[in-house]
């Protein structure tokens, strides 16, 4: 059953590739909220709406139709609403929020059935989400841009324009049209002025700022589900994907899109197309070289350095992960190491031995991921780090979030 006392959900609603998955776990980490991975829930509630009005409503909900429609309605919201309580109360907390950003084809339903529901409205600058896009989908196409292919197979780079435009102005106007319960919030704010940026948001959603959230992010544990790969294994709130559109080029983007894109641009506070074409990208946390963080060039210190910390610093985080993981670098000496988890201490050490699972890939590929040139989650979805063994991709992200986080 409903309990009413909960504060009313919040909805992060955006375009794929804004940074989603990242503020899901920023919200999540908050101690009076939890947010999941997607859930689907407008497509969830229009299909229960339509199971419920074709059959209870046909018996209990009123001679009339539209007394059959606020019965489904009603009995719609009440199950869905049931669920994330519960799941909200057993984390012990008091808000619940949900980051589908396919929810974008469902903000009419969304809002029959929660009229009192929050919304963040998060945006990314139009050529970051297209360069994201694009590298997405050099082996898969998302199904959200499935439409948007169809519409353009000569140019995927004016495929992925149109879904943001689409989807941003969509965004806009439903912004426009319930000021007083969205909140405008910005990939780019969140990641270079952090603590200016969410100390706003979280007084809008009626709950304290709480220091140290930065930190906390990818050191607690967040619920397995749908999202971007990159985010699960980061260690730390990044900058430098900002400017990445830059790498796409300028002449694929159609001439016929140009005012609808530089229009939009502007109202987000955005430099139109040709502007953010010539600035300089700003600088980023990761041109500091500290220690800890400067750029490892040998196989040797990734494995008796990084992966020793790390394993010592994060074991106690993921107890359930066991086996003996064997890690083949190729292209280098005396490249196998194997990563002993089969007890409460984890156990880093060079040679070959038998393994529960292994996982090859080239040194040249191995530095570029600690250095963080090269994701982990695209090299794995290439096919350039070679698995055997593993049947749980849960067990291969936590193993992942064992060793770089």
């Amino acid at each position: 059953m409903m309990n009413e006392a909960f504060a009313p959900p919040v909805f992060i609603l955006s375009c794929e590739r804004s940074g989603s998955t990242m503020l899901r776990y920023i919200m999540d980490t908050h101690s009076k909220i939890a947010c999941p991975g997607h859930l689907y829930l407008g497509s969830l509630c229009e299909d229960l709406n339509r199971t419920l009005f074709g059959t209870l409503a046909q018996t209990h909900g009123g001679r009339d139709e539209e007394s059959k429609r606020r019965y489904a309605l009603s009995e719609t919201r009440s199950m869905v609403v049931n669920i994330m309580q519960r799941y909200t109360a057993a984390k012990g907390k008091q808000i619940w929020c949900e980051k589908t950003p396919m929810n974008l084809e469902y903000l009419p339903v969304l809002e029959a059935h929660f009229p009192d529901a929050k919304y963040i409205c998060l945006y990314r600058n139009c050529m970051d989400v297209v360069n994201s896009s694009l590298n997405m989908s050099k082996f898969r196409f998302l199904p959200e841009h499935m439409p948007y292919v169809h519409r353009n197979p000569e140019n995927i780079i004016a495929a992925m324009t149109e879904n943001w435009l689409e989807k941003t102005d969509r965004l806009l106007a439903f912004e426009a049209a319930h000021p007083e319960r969205c909140y405008r919030l910005k990939y780019e704010s969140v990641v270079t002025q952090f603590e200016e940026t969410l100390e706003p948001l979280f007084q809008f959603l009626g709950v304290d700022w709480e220091a140290g959230l930065s930190e906390r992010v990818f050191a607690v544990t967040h619920d397995a589900g749908e999202g971007d790969g990159k985010a699960t294994l980061s260690s730390k709130i990044r900058q430098d994907s900002i400017g990445k559109g830059k790498e796409v080029p300028r002449s694929g983007i159609p001439n016929k899109f140009l005012p609808a894109l530089d229009d939009l641009l502007g109202k987000l506070g955005y430099p139109a197309l040709d502007d953010y074409y010539s600035q300089n990208n700003p600088p980023s946390d990761s041109s500091k070289k500290t220690r800890e963080t400067s750029e490892v060039s040998e196989i040797s210190e990734i494995f008796e350095v990084r992966f020793t910390d790390a394993v010592k610093r994060n074991r106690h985080l993921y107890p359930t992960l066991q086996g003996l993981w064997k890690i083949i670098v190729t292209g280098v000496p005396n490249g196998v190491w194997i990563i002993d988890l089969s007890g409460q201490e984890g156990v880093v050490k060079p040679g070959d031995s038998r393994a529960d699972f292994s996982l090859s890939l080239s040194a040249a590929l191995l530095i570029d991921i600690m250095n963080g040139k090269r994701s982990s989650v695209e090299a794995i979805n290439q096919g350039v780090i070679e698995i055997t063994g593993v049947d749980d991709n849960g067990a291969l992200i936590n193993l992942g979030r064992l060793l770089f986080s």
